[in-house]
């Protein structure tokens, strides 16, 4: 199907400056270390490092840890690819000794030959936690259309229906979705991050007979407005979607619903826009992917798995379309159709 229908559905070399690495807006924030091991093993905690030693071929130097989003180690245990908060991206030879982190079950120290890769989360400016029955990464998420639980360190997708909502192609909606803080104006400029899959069709919740491989899904940002139903009007934010294969689009949209009682179809709002599409994303159905958006002013930048895929300015966003203006509101996540979706290692901050 394409990637619009799923919408409405639902290395740079780096330039070294002592500006870049010596001054930090965010530098009273708080930092956490996820390392994901070879075994498979996931371990997260507070860091026992400020800095990280690097010998490239052109200079040896100490980087800021809290410049750094992620690091990933190389097969001999030595070289590493750095990808930077900036967008900037740096390969080295890392001189770390074990990693000690302070974790829910006490201090642990990880030989660096054991690690695969190093995920580093910031927590800045509080951003409001917003209201919803589902606490999870520091927000407050409403379920819609089916039901969420937390398991482990994951917030998943169930395939039940939530009660009360009348689910289907020709009733009010479908596939799993949750939101946080529509609306809100204090989400304005902010950067969230997390990892986010789409893992197919489960046979408990098929109704339309779906492949049980057909994975779609879209995150959505600047969620200025927007309903359970699609039968409702409202829906107005930022949409990224993403096809399974590797297709992705971003597009905005006022207002948007659909004019007919129940069912979809005739799908109107007051105005909409795409603002960038894309191809050959390797999306994980078991993994997922680590995205990154940044809305900076009417800046926005989007990352999968630290390769930054979007980087534009929509000048628009402040315009007022339909009663509607696009410079503020919360996140959400959907599965297309009937895909099950689940995040992990979720963190907001403002910027």
């Amino acid at each position: 199907m394409k990637l619009t229908r799923l919408l409405l559905a639902a290395s740079v070399f780096m330039t070294i400056t002592h500006r870049a690495w010596g001054s930090d807006p965010q530098s009273n924030a708080t930092l956490t270390v996820v390392l994901e091991l070879a075994d498979g093993s996931r371990v997260i905690g507070a860091p026992g490092i400020e800095m990280v030693p690097v010998q490239t071929s052109y200079a040896k130097m100490n980087v800021p840890l809290k410049q750094i989003r992620t690091i990933t180690m190389g097969d001999d245990h030595e070289t590493a690819a750095f990808a930077f908060q900036n967008g900037d991206a740096l390969k080295g030879v890392i001189g770390l000794g074990p990693m000690q982190l302070d974790t829910v079950f006490g201090r642990v120290s990880v030989g660096i030959e054991h690690v695969r890769k190093l995920h580093i989360l910031s927590t800045g400016g509080v951003l409001p936690a917003g209201e919803g029955p589902l606490a999870f990464g520091g927000v407050n998420w409403m379920p819609w259309r089916t039901l969420f639980e937390v398991q482990g360190d994951r917030l998943v997708s169930l395939p039940k229906v939530r009660p009360g909502f009348s689910y289907g192609h020709g009733s009010n909606g479908r596939g799993p979705g949750f939101m946080t803080n529509i609306g809100t104006a204090d989400w304005k400029d902010y950067s969230v991050e997390f990892d986010f899959c789409m893992r197919g069709v489960d046979p408990a919740l098929n109704p339309h007979g779906l492949p049980l491989d057909y994975r779609g899904g879209s995150i959505a940002f600047h969620v200025a407005d927007a309903k359970e139903s699609w039968n409702e009007c409202g829906w107005s934010g930022y949409s990224l979607g993403f096809a399974s294969d590797g297709t992705w689009s971003l597009e905005c949209s006022y207002n948007q619903y659909c004019r007919v009682p129940n069912g979809y179809g005739n799908l109107q709002n007051d105005g909409q826009r795409k603002l960038a599409e894309g191809r050959g994303l390797a999306l994980d159905p078991q993994n997922g992917n680590r995205i990154r958006i940044e809305v900076s002013g009417t800046r926005i930048q989007i990352w999968v798995d630290s390769n930054m895929i979007v980087d534009v300015r929509d000048e628009k966003m402040r315009d007022s379309i339909g009663g509607k203006t696009l410079d503020h509101g919360g996140v959400g996540m959907s599965g297309g159709h009937d895909c099950m979706i689940w995040i992990r290692n979720f963190s907001a901050k403002s910027l």
